[in-house]
């Protein structure tokens, strides 16, 4: 079809140059074969009012991890979405021990199962931290229902494997098995683009073998934010050059300089992508001097740019993932220049500190480790608005077949805290900075059960929190179960299968509530429509949404929820009617006890005269 640039593709204008993969993908959401049909990108499941994250595997051939990763991340939600309740470390505990510090102690180890194992074998992953991220016990039994909420309501695109072409050359071709030994800090990076040049023009030879001394583009150079523009980042020393006689900066070569006068001015690359109108025609960008030229970083281009659910003309991806290694950091944008900052500079540590605390490993700006032109996230940053974090994940480029699953489930929380941010990131980390976020709701101890009527639940909100009181948004789930002997040992998992309800908040104007100590907050109360001859349990939790279209704000966290004791409320009458029924009882009891004594007595009587009868007939005989 046509993409967003006016251009008519073909899928096969995202295959790879010398093997001819295109990139495998995948699109997770509730109800994938509903919602909306997108012709071009070829997906169902396509909904309004969910929001889109994107997570990408190996954009660098070499980087194993950075698609072993992502192929987890999708186990786990194939395991995970309806199987609620999983006790996933078979201790008889439900979803305890979730991914980073549940319970703000500064301990990852929520339920204290690595702490409990002896020394020796609390630092399993050999990192050095005991008890730490990736190590036997910690963070092992994360909530089902949480992440079926997220599949729910987030629509999530996995590409684990965006370079095919350049992992095949690396696997088979340039790193000999096993490749953590013959390559233990090298490989191949970059895709399979022909740039060598034969005889005195610079024509390729497209029949050629792999040339390794200048073949192939860095496709986290190849994205046209500020592509090849700042002195100083890594990239060519001249913008699209790479020629196998000089080499120079061979490795991260940023793909050939456009040829093309986008905007029909006469002039040629006059406005290169960077937000900004360079050549003053009132227009941004439209004219570009290279960048997303590479079959890999045009599928990314025209995913992100022709997903949009909303038809508002932008993009639906607010969050982006993408997984590197390695470093063990976490890189935010700017990654194209040095002591800047972005619009959203907070905001973006904000939530690196998050992802940094579930993996121990380090946050900071893309620059700071070195600079770089034209990657991933300063693209789906600068161009989209999209909060874009790279994971430098675990130790190695070929990292060594018994480090896999421990770095792995060292970074499995990653991906799904983005999926659950991907709503609105920058208000998130604005609320949660100030403190806005922490809410509560009223635990069963504090719930004040009427004698009759509806059952009110209260939840006290930061005045400063933008609530909404949309039901589809922000609402109470409950439902009541009544447990049988039999069913003592019932749980979230037994539970699952019963279905939730929604009630709708109300604002109490006439009362007020307190958070923390001091802190005067809003009443959002709901009414349970609960009948009083209902017995049992009740269990309830809220999701709340905001005006701006954020969601799964959920009291108690990551799907968990409160229980309530329900006993029998009706009444049993009025006093003329309970002495009326009291009459009625007692004229029936004490009736019938004086039928009984009169037949006994009665009885009685006839037993003596028929005695005496067969006595007298007796005494006659004798006679």
């Amino acid at each position: 079809g046509t993409n967003a640039r006016g251009e008519v593709v073909g899928a096969d204008a995202y295959e790879g140059w010398y093997y001819g993969h295109s990139s495998p993908w995948m699109k997770i959401t509730g109800n994938v074969k509903g919602g909306d049909y997108n012709e071009f990108v070829g997906d169902n499941g396509n909904y309004p009012d969910r929001h889109d994250v994107m997570i990408v595997g190996n954009h660098h051939a070499r980087e194993w991890m950075s698609y072993q990763t992502p192929i987890m991340v999708m186990e786990v939600i194939a395991f995970s979405y309806g199987n609620i309740g999983f006790d996933n470390d078979g201790d008889g505990q439900v979803d305890e021990d979730p991914w980073g510090d549940a319970d703000g102690d500064g301990i990852l180890d929520d339920d204290g199962d690595c702490l409990a194992l002896d020394a020796s074998y609390q630092d399993s992953n050999g990192d050095g931290t005991p008890c730490g991220a990736g190590d036997l016990g910690v963070d092992e039994d994360y909530s089902e229902q949480w992440i079926t909420d997220l599949v729910n309501r987030r629509e999530i695109y996995l590409i684990p494997m965006l370079n095919v072409d350049g992992n095949i050359y690396d696997r088979e071709e340039y790193c000999p098995s096993p490749a953590w030994e013959s390559c233990p800090s090298g490989g191949w990076r970059k895709n399979l683009r022909d740039n060598t040049v034969t005889g005195i023009t610079p024509i390729p030879d497209l029949d050629e073998e792999v040339d390794p001394s200048c073949d192939g583009v860095d496709l986290n150079r190849n994205y046209q934010f500020e592509w090849g523009a700042p002195l100083g980042a890594t990239g060519p020393l001249f913008p699209g050059m790479c020629y196998s006689d000089s080499g120079a900066n061979n490795d991260v070569y940023n793909g050939p300089v456009d040829t093309v006068d986008q905007d029909g001015d006469f002039k040629l690359n006059e406005d290169h992508v960077d937000g900004k109108d360079d050549d003053g025609d009132g227009l941004t960008d439209e004219d570009w001097l290279g960048g997303n030229s590479e079959p890999e970083t045009k599928f990314i281009q025209d995913l992100t740019e022709m997903n949009d659910d909303d038809e508002d003309f932008s993009s639906e991806f607010k969050a982006t993932l993408t997984f590197h290694s390695f470093s063990e950091l976490v890189l935010y944008p700017w990654g194209h220049c040095t002591n800047c900052e972005s619009p959203d500079h907070e905001q973006l540590i904000y939530h690196g500190d998050q992802m940094a605390e579930m993996t121990q490993y380090t946050n900071m700006q893309s620059s700071d480790l070195y600079p770089t032109s034209g990657d991933f996230c300063d693209w789906h940053y600068g161009v989209h608005g999209s909060y874009c974090y790279t994971m430098e994940i675990g130790t190695a480029f070929h990292q060594h077949e018994d480090d896999i699953d421990h770095i792995a489930v060292r970074n499995l929380g990653v991906a799904f805290y983005m999926t659950e941010v991907a709503d609105n990131p920058r208000e998130r980390a604005d609320l949660a900075m100030s403190d806005v976020t922490n809410q509560s709701l009223q635990t069963p101890d504090e719930v004040n059960i009427p004698d009759e009527g509806d059952i009110p639940i209260d939840m006290c909100i930061d005045k400063n929190f933008p609530y909404s009181l949309d039901v589809s948004d922000s609402h109470v789930m409950w439902r009541t179960v009544k447990p049988s002997r039999m069913q003592s040992d019932y749980g979230p998992r037994e539970w699952s299968t019963t279905m939730w309800k929604n009630t709708v908040f109300e604002v109490v104007d006439s009362e007020n509530c307190v958070i923390g100590e001091s802190k005067n907050g809003t009443i959002l109360r709901a009414s349970l429509d609960i009948s009083e001859t209902t017995t049992g349990e009740l269990h309830y939790k809220v999701m709340l949404g905001t005006l701006s279209g954020g969601d799964l704000y959920e009291y108690p966290t990551q799907g968990s929820y409160y229980t309530l004791d329900l006993s029998y409320r009706e009444a049993y009458g009025s006093v003329l009617g309970s002495l009326f029924l009291f009459a009625i009882v007692a004229g029936f009891v004490w009736g019938g006890l004086a039928v009984c004594l009169r037949m006994m007595l009665t009885d009685d009587e006839e037993f003596i005269e028929l005695a005496d009868a067969v006595l007298e007939e007796e005494m006659k005989t004798e006679d």
